[in-house]
């Protein structure tokens, strides 16, 4: 049977919705695509139709041509009206989506307008999507689940295009495999597809036994892409959004069967990831013996070593600033890397620096013959920045561990937190404390805040180099910074209200995408960017608006 307008609008809205969840691990220009598209079928539905047809019967050509134009732009923005009319009625939207008033409000404080209204575009989908999902007919259970099958297919997809880039090592640095999307966004993509998924599988009567297994395997690979990828941020957002939803459930349960269960569950995972990090801090830690007094001059062809015993740094136990021949590194080195020695590597740090720490974790002198035995791909690796051996040989989050605790060390010795990415934070956090101690009433605005940290760090002398000085990468910090205690309140306000109002704290999805997204706001700019604004806004929308019933935590299926 043929399809009426109506149905029609309804599939137009779930083919656009289905399309930006699709798009999230994909591309920013089909997440634009799809909102506009998204934002179009909202205005035509509300566009009475059948008032133009009435209004133009009985008039002669010409009078419809000159009537129609004007009557249907009056039709359209009467429907636009009425849209607008169904969303104030809905305060716990109204309330989310006022975060985007707010950034308009900053306006006053602004002084930069060409990157306030940058700003502006880039979060219209926190008022964009609110409205259109609570103004929209919402959807059932079955509905719901497609399209969180659908987000993690895309995910699933995603992943397994990053690992064959992993593989193929088509990439300076891992994490920015994604490309186009933010390392850190996808994280929080995986983590959410994850929980999905443990939802599917404990769930009764929702998926046959054998699609069960198909998604038991799609999540171990979720597990395994994260190692993979060494997304210490995926891992940790993971890990720790388990151990706060399991005291939930502790609390929400009855069963005390299930109560023991789960706070041993708590105890042996937390003993497991203690007892790990200390042993990777150990061994990280552990210095091999060198009898300073003992050490060579000079290497196999005779030319002399420069040896720093006051230097504490090491790589992998092994002590950094000894053995070093700078001419025999300088010449074998020249001679098998179109990258010069005295340059810059692909990640645009210090080729002689990359390849003195990767000899060291090799435990090899910096000299000739140690350049001489590099393997190709090892070559291949230092010119693309690998510092440590152990970045080589495993794909794991020892790796990343590894990374933060070298940035520690190097930032302790030299007071520079350039190129460490714990470091950089710290920098960056003091940096937004200072703009806040000095704003904290009004802000510095919607578009100021690129100027106040530039004038912070310079106000503070930070070493961090100019490429580097970067905002507060937490995003609390961002609101405090714009729009001062009151706006930051309000932001609280908007985002931790709308659930209580509507009894959905309880609700398994957005309890899992709530934490998910507090802990990214901790440490990064969630929302700055189109792909962070536009995962927050979809999925609070659809997790809050467009469902009719919830998935209880704990519920008598699960």
């Amino acid at each position: 049977m043929p399809i009426t307008w109506k149905q029609f609008e309804r599939y137009w809205y779930i083919f656009c919705l289905g399309g930006i969840i699709a798009a999230l691990p994909f591309s920013k220009i089909a997440l634009s695509i799809g909102q506009m598209m998204l934002a179009g079928g909202w205005i035509v539905e509300r566009f009475d139709g059948k008032k133009l047809k009435n209004a133009l019967a009985g008039h002669s050509a010409g009078q419809i041509i000159l009537r129609i134009f004007p009557l249907s732009v009056k039709l359209l923005f009467i429907g636009i009206a009425t849209g607008f009319k169904q969303f104030s009625k809905n305060k716990p939207a109204l309330i989310f989506s006022s975060i985007y008033l707010l950034h308009i409000l900053g306006l006053i404080f602004t002084t930069d307008f060409d990157y306030a209204f940058k700003d502006l575009r880039t979060k219209f989908p926190l008022f964009l999507l609110p409205m259109i999902l609570s103004t929209s007919e919402a959807f059932d259970k079955k509905s719901f689940y497609r399209f969180m099958a659908l987000f993690v297919l895309a995910v699933l997809v995603r992943s397994v295009y990053n690992a064959w880039m992993i593989g193929t090592h088509q990439f300076i640095d891992i994490r920015i495999v994604s490309h186009n999307v933010s390392h850190i966004i996808f994280s929080l993509l995986l983590t959410l597809s994850i929980y999905s998924l443990a939802f599917f599988l404990l769930k009764r009567n929702l998926f046959l036994f054998w699609q069960k297994g198909l998604l038991l395997l799609i999540l171990v690979w979720l597990f395994v892409y994260i190692i993979l990828s060494q997304s210490f941020t995926g891992f940790s957002i993971t890990l720790i959004t388990m151990l706060v939803l399991i005291p939930v459930l502790i609390f929400k349960t009855r069963n005390l069967n299930l109560k023991a269960f789960l706070a041993i569950s708590i105890l042996i995972v937390t003993a497991f990831l203690f007892f790990s990090l200390r042993s990777i801090i150990k061994d990280y830690y552990h210095v091999n013996p060198v009898d300073f007094t003992k050490l060579d001059k000079t290497t196999s062809r005779g030319n002399p070593y420069i040896n720093n015993s006051y230097s504490t740094q090491t790589e992998n136990g092994n002590y950094i600033w000894i053995y070093i021949q700078w001419d025999e590194l300088r010449s074998s080195w020249n001679k098998r890397s179109h990258i010069p020695f005295d340059s810059l590597n692909l990640k645009s740090e210090p080729v002689a620096y990359t390849v003195i720490r990767y000899l060291t974790s090799r435990g090899c002198r910096k000299d000739a013959d140690a350049v001489d035995k590099l393997k190709p791909d090892e070559i291949e690796a230092i010119e693309k920045g690998t510092a440590n051996l152990v970045f080589m040989k495993e794909f794991g989050i020892r790796g990343r561990i590894y990374e933060f605790l070298w940035g520690f060390d190097n930032y302790r010795e030299t007071g520079n937190p350039s190129g460490a990415t714990l470091m950089q934070r710290l920098e960056f956090w003091k940096a937004s404390i200072g703009i806040i101690n000095n704003n904290w009433l009004t802000g510095v605005g919607t578009g100021d805040m690129n100027l106040a940290f530039a004038a912070q760090y310079e106000k503070m002398h930070t070493k961090l180099s100019p490429d580097q000085r970067w905002r507060s990468h937490n995003q609390f910090l961002s609101i405090f910074i714009g729009f001062g205690i009151f706006g930051f309140l309000w932001f609280l306000f908007s985002v931790f209200y709308p659930p209580v109002m509507l009894r959905r704290v309880d609700d398994y999805f957005f309890l899992i995408f709530l934490i998910i997204s507090v802990l990214s706001m901790l440490t990064g700019d969630t929302i700055e960017s189109q792909t962070g604004v536009s995962f927050f806004a979809i999925f609070y929308a659809l997790f809050l608006f467009a469902r009719k019933e919830k998935d209880s935590i704990i519920h008598k299926d699960i």
